[in-house]
């Protein structure tokens, strides 16, 4: 199994141009781990869980095709997990997007919330279908009232982008960003400095700047906070900016929850 985690890792690295691979590498081995946490007790072998138990060790060996048997034969008796293990295995390392997508929308209409997330991204990005917009959003919507991050924020970007639903947009970010997501709170940031679907707040702006650095684990993304801190700092007055970190520390010391409503009610 270790050997299926370390892949998922060197795939990341090598994945051609396209970010969005890597969001779903990361979340399929988050949910891969946890599967396996959980998953460790006497299993028998003929059982959905029995037959994906083995079908992750034929994977772990590089027995693709045996892992493809395995995973099938609980994709019949009803598996959402092996459904979604499916279109993980067809999206990686069987390269066919078509399939990836039945067996991700098998999963997502048993209410899989990683596998709606991945049909989203498949009709977002149009792998395996034709780019659709309106089911890209339809899939999100449902991961994101299942309170996915990368559901939220992927929902808030394409209202932002396609549909020019501003407030809409924004309501999303926020529940993104309150559930830890650092791109989220990077956009919040821009939509508080350019008053896109909220008004304008330079200390929120600020807030958001903060709370993005202080998650982020991409130095990319990092850099990105700080610059745009920096110029909002030359823009703000000392005051401005000792109550913005004010409220940085309050939001991080409340877990983030329901961070942005505490913000705008004590920040006016």
């Amino acid at each position: 199994m270790q050997y299926l985690l370390e892949e998922l890792d060197w795939r990341k690295d090598f994945m051609p141009e396209k970010k969005h691979k890597s969001i779903l590498l990361k979340v399929t081995k988050l949910f891969l781990t946890f599967w396996l946490f959980f998953h460790n007790g006497p299993i028998e072998a003929e059982s959905p869980r029995g037959l994906i138990r083995e079908g992750l060790n034929f994977y772990d060996q590089g027995n693709y095709a045996d892992a493809l048997q395995r995973w099938k034969s609980a994709s019949m008796v009803g598996s959402r997990e092996a459904d979604f293990l499916l279109g993980f295995l067809y999206d990686g390392v069987l390269q066919n997007d078509k399939e990836a997508l039945l067996f991700f929308t098998k999963a997502a209409l048993s209410g899989h919330v990683q596998a709606q997330v991945n049909v989203g991204l498949k009709f977002e990005k149009g792998e395996g279908t034709s780019v659709d917009t309106e089911k890209a959003i339809y899939w999100y919507t449902l991961a994101a009232f299942n309170q996915d991050d990368n559901a939220q924020f992927r929902l808030a970007s394409l209202l932002q982008e396609e549909t020019g639903k501003a407030k809409e947009s924004h309501f999303w970010y926020e529940k993104s960003a309150e559930l830890g997501n650092p791109e989220a709170h990077l956009a919040l940031a821009t939509n508080f400095i350019l008053g896109r679907g909220v008004e304008k707040n330079l200390t929120f702006a600020h807030v958001s700047c903060n709370l993005a650095t202080f998650l982020s684990r991409d130095i990319g993304s990092i850099s990105r906070s700080i610059q745009l801190r920096t110029e909002l700092e030359s823009k703000m007055s000392a005051e401005q900016i000792k109550k913005a970190e004010k409220l940085s520390r309050k939001c991080i010391k409340k877990k983030f929850k329901e961070c942005m409503t505490y913000v705008k009610g004590v920040g006016q």
